[in-house]
């Protein structure tokens, strides 16, 4: 392959050819970059109950405004954005659509105070009303007269100065800061709520923003939540259907959920079509302990994200909350026993597609993170060894290059093993533990190094080399002491698989925060009963309705000959379960002889099937309310759509042609012409690793914006510097658009790449206003997500 060299006045004389072009950066500032850039629509499912009227729209962009405040109510923040985006494409001067745009930045300050800028500008003869709106969320983001002026100015480059100046003032800002803000912003709703006493968003924003102040305990203590319950009840006395359900549930979560029951109840049909409406509901159950319907809440709300995900082509990474919702329906089920159901849910987990910017598997709290945290909880509290080892040979909890990862992959593969009686295989693992050991000492010692070294070329004084010393030192620390803690652990399980009972209580006694239910065991195990009973009763007092502790606690009442607690323990497991359900036959399930006559519990149908009947309220309590039949809310789990092909005509001669159903995978990336300079460095880099995807047995091809002579000649100014992939075009943006790669709202080509697997469906895509350049990781990536079967929505 001819290595590909662009020098300098071959690339200059390529951008000489073109005039100023965003290639794919909006025309209208920065923070439109990474915002919603697909038209909006009117949405299903979403609140006729808001309303909030702005003068001089429309009734069509009044009712895109509306539904970005119910989207907004449910903290959709993307797609809200995306309809007060709508809003302002037809009404270009509305300084109410770019404040519901800062609004919908909440979690990302300096682009919201850019958004709220923008409103300021636009503002200067608004009705009072949106005037109070805008005032409010100008001056919590820090806009004075004098940066007012300079937003009024009328001259782009103070206009430009002003917003970067706020933008840097609202990053990082300081707890104090923070806190003189939020209560001036909560006096400011505050006038709203009192000149405008028939608002019921004033009313609602002004209960969300007393608990976004609270921050979760740590910002504004609320001084009374029945005074905001109140606030809401004005809401719900007028719109009984109000999303603002949702601020009740979370005013209530960590005080007394209870009081949100009625919320929970009424919370997804106040807009079905949000899947975090679903999901709130859930947080209340689970705190109350009633797995059942939590189960059901997130169901719900995982169903409603896929039918999402898959009419708007849209990659599970980029939904807010999604790993997070997924992740606490595997704990619900696991809470219940369904430890098969469970494990499909945290599998599936593992299987989506990941992106190295928004779900890495290092990172505890994105989608990939949640799964292996929820496979090895699963599989470890409901003692399904057997899975645990086959997880860990069929990569759904691959070798992972951190030592976290590989503490969470061997703890639970070496326990499995010795649990099993595989001592060989075992001892195996303790031996990639005493390495893993190793690699995080030089890890910590690397780190400490690298620390102290630039404190020393920075001419520190002494003190502040110890600190850099001490902080870089601790987070390696922790996984030294993590690695340490884990061989004590397998020496203990190994020592209980040999017989020596005694000493490897005595190890895992000596674990700091070893999992209370495989403690138990180790006392059960030595016939250590009673001290058993006594942490099992314990742990299911704190966190009751839970299976894997009150088997266990059945289990140790018949070991230690107490049938009338493991009768009375029985019955409160039927109830948990309920009468309906069957739990999974398994280890843990037989080991607690669940499956005996008299425990009130059946495993099976009469000719032995397991059975898990579909959710269904008609089940549960009646403060749980009436639900939809969950089907009819999307399918349960993701699966890939298929890509829209296209048939274009190539720079190299003939045309290519990639069909819905599918052929040999290939990985598509969308470039915006040779004018674009980094679309250039993207196909640089791409070119020499066309051979490794190749060895994947995936084509590659690029499809450019220019005209099929323009692209020919440009290729012929390149010289021997030839692409490894033939390059597509498309002047008129046909694929462009099915392919989702155009921003809707200001008309122009957007960078895009795509994977497309044997079968048609879109495995991984990225869509910016900047190419995709991380080819590295994309061949490990596809190589991953090719081996796995496609997933198939389950209905």
């Amino acid at each position: 392959m001819l290595r590909l060299v662009l020098v300098p006045f071959v690339l200059g004389a390529l951008l000489a050819q073109e005039p100023a072009e965003p290639h794919g950066k909006s025309r209208h500032g920065a923070e439109f970059n990474e915002g919603p850039r697909s038209a909006a629509y009117r949405m299903a499912g979403l609140s006729d109950q808001v309303h909030l009227p702005v003068a001089g729209l429309d009734a069509e962009a009044q009712a895109f405004f509306d539904q970005a405040i119910t989207q907004l109510h449910g903290f959709w923040f993307f797609e809200s954005e995306r309809s007060f985006r709508e809003v302002a494409r037809r009404f270009p001067d509305c300084a109410m659509a770019h404040w519901g745009m800062a609004l919908c930045n909440f979690e990302d300050e300096p682009r919201a105070a850019q958004c709220i800028a923008n409103a300021v500008r636009r503002s200067t003869a608004v009705p009072r009303v949106e005037q109070l709106w805008i005032d409010a969320f100008a001056t919590f983001h820090g806009i004075d007269e004098k940066a007012r002026t300079e937003l009024r100015s009328g001259d782009a480059e103070r206009v430009q100065k002003q917003k970067d100046a706020l933008a840097a003032a609202n990053k990082d800002r300081s707890k104090e800061t923070k806190e003189a803000a939020y209560k001036q912003l909560l006096k400011d709703l505050g006038t709203l709520v009192h000149e405008f006493p028939d608002d019921l968003e004033a009313k609602a924003f002004l209960a969300v923003y007393i608990w976004h102040a609270y921050d979760w305990g740590s910002g504004i203590p609320i001084v009374s939540h029945t005074a905001v319950d109140a606030l809401l009840d004005q809401v719900f006395a007028k719109a009984p259907r109000h999303p603002a359900h949702h601020y009740r549930i979370h005013l209530w979560d960590a005080e007394k959920g209870e009081r949100a029951l009625k919320s929970a109840a009424a919370i997804g049909d106040s807009a079905s079509g949000i899947a975090h409406q679903w999901h709130m509901a859930g947080h209340i159950y689970a705190k109350l302990h009633r797995h059942r319907e939590a189960a059901w809440q997130q169901e719900a709300s995982g169903r409603v994200d896929h039918a999402h995900l898959q009419r708007d082509r849209v990659m599970p990474f980029l939904i807010h909350n999604y790993g997070h919702n997924q992740e606490w329906l595997a704990r619900s089920l696991s809470y219940q026993g369904r430890g098969r159901e469970a494990l499909a849910i945290a599998k599936n987990l593992a299987e989506l597609p990941r992106h190295p910017k928004w779900n890495s598997v290092d990172k505890g709290d994105e989608i990939a993170g949640y799964a292996r945290t929820r496979l090895v909880q699963i599989c470890e509290d409901l003692e399904l060894w057997a899975e645990a080892i086959e997880l860990c040979r069929d990569g759904h909890l691959e070798v992972s290059d951190s030592v976290k990862g590989e503490v969470q992959r061997l703890g639970l593969l070496g326990r499995a093993l010795f649990r099993l009686g595989r001592h060989d295989e075992g001892e195996r693992v303790l031996a990639d533990v005493d390495a893993l050991l190793v690699k995080a000492r030089a890890e910590r010692a690397a780190a400490i190094d690298k620390a102290e070294g630039e404190a020393f070329a920075k001419k520190e004084e002494s003190k502040k080399v110890r600190e850099a010393v001490a902080e870089a030192g601790r987070e390696p620390s922790d996984s030294v002491r993590s690695v340490l803690s884990l061989q004590r652990e397998l020496r203990g399980e190994q020592l209980l698989a040999k017989g020596d009972r005694g000493a490897a209580l005595a190890e895992f006694e000596a674990v700091g925060d070893f999992p209370k239910t495989l403690l138990a065991d180790a006392h059960t195990a030595v016939s250590q009963t009673d001290k058993a009973i006594e942490l099992l009763e314990k742990e299911v007092k704190e966190r009751p309705n839970r299976f894997a502790t009150m088997a266990r606690l059945l289990y140790a009442y018949q070991v230690a000959g107490k049938p009338e607690q493991a009768t009375r323990a029985a019955e409160l497991m039927t109830a948990l379960l309920g009468e309906h359900f069957l739990p999974d036959e398994g280890s843990l399930t037989s080991r607690c002889m669940l499956h005996k006559p008299g425990t009130g519990l059946r495993l099976a149908t009469a000719d032995g099937t397991p059975v898990f009947p579909e959710a269904d309220p008609k089940n549960l309590p009646a403060d749980f309310g009436p639900r939809p039949p969950i089907g009819s809310l999307g399918p349960k789990t993701w699966s890939p759509v298929a890509n829209v092909g296209f048939d274009l005509a190539a720079a190299d001669g003939g045309r290519r042609v990639l069909k819905p159903a599918g052929g040999k995978p290939t990985l598509v990336v969308f470039y915006l012409g040779f004018g674009c300079l980094h679309c250039v460095e993207q196909l640089k880099a791409l070119s020499p690793k066309a051979a490794a995807f190749a060895a994947q047995g995936v084509d590659v091809v690029a499809i450019g914006n220019e005209t099929l002579a323009k692209t020919q000649d440009n290729l012929a100014a390149l010289g021997e510097a030839k692409f490894a992939f033939p390059l597509l075009t498309d002047p008129e943006l046909a694929a462009f658009k099915a392919w989702r790669c155009h921003d809707d709202f200001e008309g122009m080509p957007l960078h895009g790449t795509f994977l497309v697997d044997g079968d048609g469906k879109v495995r991984w895509q990225d869509i910016s206003f900047e190419p995709f350049t991380q080819f590295d990781w994309l061949l490990t990536e596809s190589r991953r997500l090719l081996a796995l079967p496609a997933q198939v929505g389950t209905k």
